[in-house]
């Protein structure tokens, strides 16, 4: 490994050095080998504050696809977890994951392994295993949820966003078993989606998956899931999977889109002990906790105000118009013209027209 080739930057608390790479967004190539992708770095920041927020104290990490090693190492750098594991099938990212944990002087171990042969060779070990692929997890994430420890988490990230968003419609039914939209909600409903087939396959070991915190950033969607051990709480989750029909909306004449995760997508204890890492601040977290106790899926000030041929008001007006109502409503991270609401689309419309 050529040093003159990597950079060194800082996330959060933690040095790491890096492939050299251009500012953007988006997934980036390989560089040297060895991937890595700087518009992550909300991604790996939300996954300190998480593990912090769950107590990873005595708890054993598993990351999965490492490449440079920046999750990893800044896990065990920045938390409390009791032992931390991390794997790549690259020679090259070994060797540089290797240099990081030298470089930050932090306990973690390295093996150039594939996640699926080390999680068969060392089951219920873990009590969190990190998948973060390119593309879909699907291939890497049914032996994670069979294998992870009782009430354990699996963190799955999936950046096929045009697949579950229905750009590739008949894709997305082959790959995850369900019929998405590409509407105003896709972004929602990708996620809906994805937790929605990984329900399913936890369910298949007697095992039951429940989301803590799920969301949706840029070019890919994340959740993490807490996985219990029996068939009632597999039972239990699938009882919240569900196919949804916009036509509640009274603007679109809607096919059923689903199956889908139709519970909430965050645990509300858990994300009030969220606290703010890196780029992850307090404005998203709260905007978290306000949208977890409502309904799913969102309106959208620019649908409603074609709908209506009318010109949208400010959202923060809607808002607290529909607050007045009586109808807990909030923002969405979804999207910065959408509102989540307990009113029914008439009530919405009706406010709507009236401001």
């Amino acid at each position: 490994m050529k040093d003159v080739n990597y950079v060194t930057i800082k996330e959060g608390d933690t040095d790491l050095i890096v492939p050299p790479y251009q500012d953007g967004k988006g997934p980036k190539g390989v560089g040297n080998g060895v991937f890595f992708n700087p518009a992550m770095e909300l991604n790996r920041d939300i996954s300190v504050s998480f593990l912090r927020g769950w107590s990873a104290g005595g708890k054993r990490i598993l990351d999965g696809m490492s490449a440079s090693g920046a999750r990893g190492v800044r896990i065990a750098d920045e938390t409390e977890a009791e032992e931390v594991v991390m794997l790549d099938l690259s020679k090259e990212a070994v060797e540089l994951i290797k240099k990081n944990i030298e470089n930050t002087d932090v306990e973690a171990k390295v093996k150039q392994e594939s996640i699926e042969s080390h999680m068969l060779n060392n089951r219920y070990k873990y009590d969190y295993v990190d998948i973060d692929p390119f593309g879909t997890p699907i291939p890497f994430y049914p032996l994670a949820a069979r294998f992870v420890s009782r009430g354990g988490v699996v963190a799955v990230t999936a950046t096929d966003t045009a697949v579950l968003c229905g750009t590739y419609k008949q894709k997305c039914v082959r790959r995850y078993s369900s019929v998405p939209k590409n509407n105003w909600c896709c972004h929602e409903l990708g996620l809906r989606i994805l937790i929605g087939y990984c329900v399913r396959e936890a369910a298949r070991y007697g095992r039951g998956a429940v989301p803590l915190l799920s969301y949706y950033d840029g070019h890919h969607f994340r959740t993490y899931l807490e996985i219990n051990e029996s068939a009632a709480d597999a039972d239990k989750a699938l009882a919240q999977l569900n196919k949804y029909d916009f036509s509640r909306y009274s603007w679109e004449e809607g096919n059923e889109a689903g199956p889908l995760w139709a519970g909430s997508l965050f645990d509300a204890n858990l994300i009030s002990r969220l606290e703010p890492v890196g780029t992850l601040d307090e404005e998203l977290i709260d905007t978290w906790i306000s949208e977890s106790s409502l309904p799913p899926f969102f309106y959208d000030t620019n649908v409603l105000s074609s709908f209506l041929v009318k010109s949208p008001p400010r959202l923060k007006k809607i808002i607290k118009a529909l607050q007045r109502a009586g109808r807990p409503t909030s923002q969405t991270h979804f999207s910065p013209t959408g509102f989540k609401t307990e009113a029914d689309s008439k009530t919405v419309v009706d406010v709507f027209k009236g401001l």
